[in-house]
This record gives structure tokens, sequence and C-alpha cells, in this order.
């Protein structure tokens, strides 16, 4: 009798387990909270996709923008194939390494450090890596479930964002009681998007010692700073600190509050891509 009733505990359990909905994720993740995550031949491509992940889409809720943050790596001839994207958004930021970024229309490109690359609903693209050194990028796709598919497919965007031609916006004081100034390197910002894209701002940003964006509240949006170098404090919604670094992904979803200084002695330099649901 006791083997029954525990075969039918465990047969409960896995069911449970099996079933779970997905559930609200956390403000900040540092980088030993990163979970592994590894794919073969993706998209038809070739090799393994390293994958670190703060969180996947399949843990995400419905009226989250930002669906999957992770950071990647291909090794020397592994590529993802070449996939189009049917309702969500896909942006590819080159951090370390060498690829070879292709679009849907079998234009490719050499990509490098500070390049950022986007795939929205209704385009392709793929990435490969030929060259001996690892190609490690951040991979992060939205979606914006409200959207007109038809307008965003009619009306494409550019996909491809070279670290050269990154425009320059800095912000004094920013989130209204921070100290010094934010620098900004961007491939687009929100003033820029329409209500049918789900990722609206990425930039390259940079906070100097003791500079700080001060406590401030995202209304209808998703924000995201995801950290490359140097060692901030971040402040989430309920007062909470976080000691963050390198590979550290930290979020303020609809509703939520957050802040960041750099603590450090060197520049803060991080990733801030800001999304949008209008589900």
């Amino acid at each position: 009798m006791k083997k029954i009733f525990a075969l039918i505990f465990m047969l409960s359990l896995m069911a449970s387990c099996a079933f779970a909905e997905p559930v609200k994720h956390a403000q900040c993740y540092t980088s030993d909270e990163l979970t592994t995550l590894d794919k073969e031949n993706v998209a038809g491509g070739k090799g393994t996709l390293h994958g670190e992940f703060a969180f996947t889409r399949d843990k995400a809720l419905d009226n989250d923008a930002i669906k999957e943050i992770g950071f990647m790596t291909l090794k020397h001839g592994d590529f993802i194939g070449t996939h189009e994207h049917a309702d969500n958004e896909d942006a590819y930021l080159i951090l370390k390494g060498t690829g070879i970024f292709t679009d849907g229309m079998g234009n490719a490109w050499i990509v490098k450090p500070g390049d950022m690359t986007i795939a929205r609903p209704g385009q392709a693209h793929g990435l490969a890596n030929l060259y001996k050194d690892d190609l490690v990028f951040l991979d992060i796709i939205a979606k914006n479930s409200g959207a007109n598919l038809e307008a965003i497919k009619a009306n494409q965007t550019p996909q491809l964002f070279p670290a050269e031609k990154l425009f320059d916006k800095n912000s004094e004081h920013a989130g209204g009681t921070g100290e010094g100034t934010l620098y900004g390197k961007f491939a687009f910002r929100r003033e820029q998007a329409t209500d049918d894209q789900a990722i609206k701002e990425i930039g390259l940003m940079t906070l100097k010692p003791g500079d700080s964006i001060g406590l401030h509240k995202h209304n209808d949006n998703e924000d995201t700073y995801i950290i490359l170098s140097g060692e901030g404090l971040f402040t989430d919604g309920n007062g909470n600190e976080y000691i963050v670094g390198p590979q550290s992904v930290t979020i303020a979803v609809a509703g939520e509050s957050h802040a960041l200084k750099n603590t450090g002695k060197e520049d803060l330099i991080f990733i801030d891509l800001i999304a949008k649901n209008h589900k």
C-alpha cells in the first residue's frame, strides 16, 4: 500500500512540474545565477550554440515583452541557420569575436564587437563563426502580442547597425534624480519606433565612476540593463540592492522601478534595451 501511495505522489509531482505555469521573473540575475542551456544545429545550422540565460521564453508570461535574454557562444565553424521570425523579434548584439551575419535577402556582413542586429516579424537572420576565436553575443527575444504583423512586414526596417554608425545621445540626471551623465550610443531610440514594434530602443550605455541613474518607474514598457564591464549597484522597486558586474542582467517590467549606480573605479558599461507589449 505504501508503494502505491508513493507512486501516486510521484506521478502527481511529475504532472505538476510538467504543466507548471510560467512565473514572473526576478529583477536582477547575477552571473552566477544564469542558467546554462546548449542547443544543437539551431535553425538548420551546425554545431553547438552555448547559452547562459537569465530567463528563457518558455518561462515568460504572456504579458512580458522581453521573453528571453542569453549570453551565447558559437565556436569556430559553427553557425545558426538563416531563419525567419513570424511574430517575435530577435536581436543579436556582438560582444567578442568576429562573425558573418546574414539576412533573408541573401546579404551577408562581417560583424564585430559593438555591432547590433535585429530581425523583426517577417525578417530572417543567421549567424556564423568562420574565425578561430569564439563568437560571443547577446541574444534578446521580445514580442508585441498586439502588433499588426502585416504592417510590420510591409514596412521592413534595417537589420544591421554597425558600431561605427551608432549615434550618440547623452542624458543628464538620468531617471530624474541621477548623478552626472549617462552616455549612450544607439542603434535606434523609442522616438523612432512604431506601436507595432516590440523592441523600441537599443543602446550601449556608460556611467562614469560615481554617476547614476535615479530610481524611476516604468509605467507601460520594460527596460533591461545588461552589464558588460565594470561594477555597479542595482536597486529594484522594493529597495533591494544588488552588486552587479559583467554578465549581470536586470529588468524592470511595467509597474516596476529600478536604479543603477557606478560604484567602481572604472566605467560601468551596459546594454539598455526597451521593449513594449501592447497586448
